[in-house]
This record gives C-alpha cells, structure tokens and sequence, in this order.
C-alpha cells in the first residue's frame, strides 16, 4: 500500500513523540509519503518527502494538505485528531484524549473555543475510517461522547521512543524530584508545588521541565514559584533523559491524560514514578513497580514521596511486551477488507 503520514507533528511535544515513534517503526513492506520540513525528515530515506511547513493547529494549516497524495496514496494517518480539509481518501488517525470536552473549563479559551474543537473532534469521528485510541480510557470516552460512531476505534498502546530506548548513561542519583510536561491546569502542578513545600527544606530540588508559557484559566505563574523549585525550560531529548535517569523521583501529579508517557520514559531509565490515582495510570502503571496518591492531595503525596523508596526493580521486560511501537504500528497498519484493522 501507499501510505501518506502528517508528520508535521515533529518536535511538539508528547504528540510529536508519538508520531515520531510511529514513522521510527513503520512496516518497510509499505511505500510512504512523510508530510512535514523536509530537514525534520530527512533522515527517513525509504520514505517519499513532501515539503509542508505549516502549522498543522492553525487555521492554515488545515488547507494545506497536497492534493496530488489523493491519487498516488491509498490512505492518509493523521497522528492527531485534526484532520486537514480536502482528504478525499481513507483517514486513519490517533486519538490521544478528549480532554476538551471532559474538562472544557480549564483547556478551551470560551464558547467559540469549545465548540470549535468539538467540531474538529465529530470530524474525525466521521470521517475517519479507523481510530486508534492509546488507552482504554480514551476509547471509553469517546464511546461515551459519540456512541455507535466510536465503534471504529480500538485501543493502541503507545511505546518508547529510539532515544530513550538507546539511551546508555547510567548516571549516579541526584536529591531531585522532577516533572516533565506543559504547565497546564490539568497537569496539577499546584499539587506538587505545594507537596513540595511540606518536605524538609533542603531534601530534595524540584525541577520542572517543560514550557511555563501557555497557562490557561485556572493556573498561575506565580502559584508555582517556590524555594527550591527550577525551571528549565524545554530541553533536548538528550538533557531531558539525562535529567529523568537523574533523579529520585517522577511525579506526575496530573488531573487527566489520555496516557501519560514521561512515567513509562521513567521507569525505563531506572527512576521511580509517583503518579496521581487516577483511572488511565491505574490502566496503563497498575502492574508496574510506580507509587499512587490521591489526586488533588498536596499532603498524601508528600507523604508518598517521602515514604517511597526509589530503588526500582528493573520492569524493562514488561514494558517490552505491553508498550512498543512495532506493536503499535503492526497494529495501526493491520490492513483488511475495506481498510479495516484485523489485529
């Protein structure tokens, strides 16, 4: 088959890792056409490259999708929910959450914002042939919003990235806690910003790791501003692994996900995660060796951080077997009669 992929994606944060996880795995029996910077690409020989440079949010990029892939590709993936106008062939997408709609208070800028994302994501439920779902808990929620039309979507786990599978450096343990994704309301760093300051001063050094621009409605920069905390900032793959394996602890003290990667990132580079007890990490780190507290609960999860030991049993086998991109892809691209999935 010949398949077009939008992989304009590349170098936004979790969805970026997710799309380029899937390229880095793609079954090479397949000819494709990769969408996106050709220099973002370039190193994916066996693909065909198609020059886009747009911003596949914007308004823009919605209409920017090459006419000619409708003739030369059997299918297009959309690694995401927004699927460009003018697709006149079969759509595949990934649908990573519908935060949007189950919290739309604290993730959209008014009505208009709203209802402009609901549309975008009855869109892909319409037009989409096939959907893959990264957890049951997004699959559960798009049965809920959308009923019978949610019966094309199936659960495909995420995996780990080349890099962080690759990554050698065993460095020594540092006194650090640290946190990695944007500094959003859902994320519940007012949580762990407050957690924080219930230790021993001095314990430990919280480092948050991630853009601390974009807040949304119901978060504030100087809420998150205490002794001992640093920013960082976004980092490269190779300084952001190098500060998970680092550390103590990963906390990730979130209200929602629709997965929730920089645990599973943790837990295969040796440091112990403590995430908030919520339904998705119930699914995707019940069996795995991760510490829970009560969502929400500044004073349990200094608890938990200061009762938990980090010495982390290696799992590197279990993930292995749930959480790899060559069974997501193996999975995505299962073609059948009429496009459908048969895995």
């Amino acid at each position: 088959m010949k398949i077009a992929i939008d992989c304009r994606y590349f170098g936004k944060s979790g969805i970026g890792r997710v799309c380029k996880g899937i390229v880095d795995h793609l079954d090479r029996t397949h000819e494709y056409y990769l969408i996106g910077k050709r220099e973002a690409l370039s190193s994916y020989s066996f693909a065909h490259i198609v020059e886009d440079g747009s911003d596949p949010f914007s308004a823009k990029g919605m209409l920017t999708f090459p006419a000619f892939l409708n003739k030369e590709c059997d299918c297009v993936v959309i690694p995401n929910f927004i699927i460009p106008f003018g697709i006149r062939i079969p759509v595949y997408t990934v649908m990573h959450d519908l935060i949007f709609l189950d919290l739309p208070s604290i993730t959209t800028r008014g009505k208009a914002d709203y209802l402009i994302k609901k549309t975008l994501l009855a869109r892909c439920m319409k037009k989409s042939v096939r959907i893959a779902c990264v957890s049951d808990f997004t699959r559960s929620r798009c049965t809920y919003y959308f009923g019978k039309k949610a019966e094309k979507c199936f659960t495909d786990h995420i995996g780990l990235s080349e890099e962080v599978l690759s990554f050698e450096a065993a460095p020594e343990k540092k006194d650090t806690i640290v946190y990695v994704g944007n500094v959003k309301a859902h994320k519940g760093l007012k949580t762990l910003v407050e957690a924080y300051g219930k230790l021993p001063r001095g314990a430990y050094e919280l480092r948050i790791i991630g853009e601390k621009e974009g807040f949304l409605t119901g978060m504030d920069e100087t809420e998150l501003m205490s002794d001992g905390v640093v920013f960082t900032g976004k980092l490269g793959d190779e300084a952001l692994l190098r500060e998970i394996a680092q550390a103590k602890f990963l906390i990730q003290p979130s209200l929602y996900e629709g997965f929730g990667l920089p645990p599973l990132e943790a837990l295969w580079l040796g440091t112990k995660p403590i995430l908030s007890d919520i339904p998705v990490f119930r699914e995707v780190y019940g069996e795995l060796p991760v510490a829970f507290f009560p969502a929400e609960n500044a004073q349990a999860l200094a608890e938990t951080i200061l009762s938990a030991d980090p010495a982390l049993p290696s799992c590197r086998e279990e993930i292995e077997k749930r959480y790899d991109y060559s069974l997501f892809t193996k999975k995505l691209f299962a073609f059948g009669e009429n496009n459908e999935v048969t895995a």
